[in-house]
């Protein structure tokens, strides 16, 4: 059984407007911020914020199921694991801009979670999007086979502390379990 934590489809939405309305971005930085956020708060509080399996793309890590919410948003797919999307973000099917209709109560993100959205959009715009890119570009997207979930174990090894988090989220599943 895959090692994982569970969505959640509320703080993915909220984090994903929140990113789109302070940096004006289009889906894929915005995957890649996503990415950097989760990593970041995984390093940092050992969790992710939206629970979100990220697949190592060619171009990048992509969070799946936000991923499939914006397919459904441009008129690609029907189904999304992000109800009510519509009514929040909208995304352009040419150009895959994505903008925010509605800004979704943030009351569901943590002051955490907060902390970690807003430096990755400080290191966004003070360091530009070529930054964003190399960041996601890590070790654990590398070790990953591109269209292939990455592992949370993978991603947490090559953060600081690696094996204190390793052995915190293995003893974390084990508990689930």
């Amino acid at each position: 059984m895959p090692r994982q934590f569970d969505f959640d489809a509320d703080k993915a939405l909220a984090a994903t407007a929140y990113l789109a309305g302070h940096t004006g971005e289009s889906m894929y930085p915005i995957f890649k911020m996503l990415y950097l956020v989760d990593r970041l708060h995984l390093e940092r509080y050992g969790r992710p914020v939206t629970g979100d399996r990220y697949v190592a793309m060619k171009e990048g890590p992509a969070p799946s199921a936000i991923y499939d919410c914006m397919k459904v948003l441009r008129g690609d797919r029907q189904f999304s694991t992000c109800p009510n999307a519509e009514a929040f973000l909208e995304v352009n099917p040419r150009t895959h801009d994505v903008s925010v209709r509605k800004m979704p109560e943030m009351d569901v993100m943590s002051a955490t979670d907060m902390e970690c959205l807003e430096a990755i959009i400080e290191a966004y715009k003070t360091r530009g999007s070529k930054y964003v890119v190399e960041q996601s570009h890590d070790e654990a997207w590398k070790a990953t086979s591109k269209n292939r979930f990455m592992d949370i174990m993978t991603i947490a090894a090559t953060l600081k502390d690696g094996p204190v988090l390793t052995q915190h989220l293995a003893e974390r599943f084990t508990e689930k379990t």
